[in-house]
């Protein structure tokens, strides 16, 4: 996935690449559901996809998800985005400003299915995803990211925990300098 971020309009603004390196689902094996598959799927010239297929046996009324952004100084440090709370409060009543909003449009977009209201499970989710362009930060420093998503049961129990590596990088005439 390389995408151009541009920081605003004008001739001087940096453009950005930013590219998935690889999605890791974490945690496993989790205990109150199967994981069938979890694999990061590499293409050329492509976004990088994850296929996911995961089997949540029982019906769940309550589920906490959790959404974390870090950033990588010597080790991954959390940075802008941290989402939590109680996952069928967010899709029962859509939050309407800040960051919560901003993670739910993304999710209302490209994965709607997971937006069922609650009770949820009993089912087997199957998905192919990737994170795309157009949601991504407009201005974020170059570096190396990553994305973590939780689902948590109650009593702490992981539905499923995923790890999004991203690679951000300033690209133009300073950096082709810096490279050379």
């Amino acid at each position: 996935l390389l995408a151009s971020l541009h920081s605003g309009s004008g001739i001087s603004d940096p453009t950005y690449t930013f590219k998935v390196k690889k999605y890791v689902c974490i945690d496993t094996p989790y205990p109150v559901s199967t994981l069938y598959t979890c694999k990061s799927i590499l293409r050329r010239n492509a976004p990088t996809l994850v296929n996911v297929s995961i089997n949540v046996p029982k019906i769940y009324s309550n589920v906490i998800i959790k959404i974390l952004l870090f950033y990588k100084f010597s080790t991954y440090q959390p940075f802008m985005i941290t989402v939590e709370g109680d996952g069928c409060e967010f899709i029962r009543n859509p939050p309407q400003y800040s960051t919560e909003k901003y993670v739910y449009d993304v999710i209302q977009e490209t994965l709607p299915e997971l937006l069922v209201p609650c009770p949820t499970g009993n089912r087997t989710y199957n998905f192919l995803w990737h994170l795309e362009e157009r949601h991504t930060p407009k201005n974020i420093p170059p570096g190396d990211y990553k994305l973590q998503f939780k689902l948590i049961a109650p009593r702490n129990s992981t539905i499923f925990a995923m790890d999004v590596y991203v690679q951000v990088r300033i690209s133009g005439i300073v950096s082709s300098f810096m490279t050379q």
